[in-house]
């Protein structure tokens, strides 16, 4: 499973879910993560069509978008989504 995330330090919403996504993707050993910043790595995000809201992660797997995630959750709708598509 591969995993996008784009998140920005002037995002209260990004910061809040920092230690949950960190905490959530120890979970899965084999999880290949990407991290960008909405502002240094803008041509990237562009790319993705991430627009203004964030946090964003895109789930993929092999190489096919599944999921995509935006905003603020519960460590515990995190896992339930990781684990439905990890399964």
């Amino acid at each position: 499973m591969k995993i996008i995330k784009v998140t920005a330090l002037w995002c209260t919403s990004c910061l809040v879910m920092n230690n949950i996504y960190k905490k959530a993707f120890l979970e899965f050993s084999d999880l290949n993560l990407v991290e960008y910043d909405y502002d240094e790595d803008y041509e990237e995000v562009k790319k993705l069509n991430i627009g203004k809201i964030i946090p964003v992660i895109i789930i993929y797997q092999d190489d096919i978008e599944v999921k995509r995630v935006v905003g603020e959750m519960s460590y515990k709708e995190l896992m339930k989504i990781l684990t439905e598509i990890y399964i």
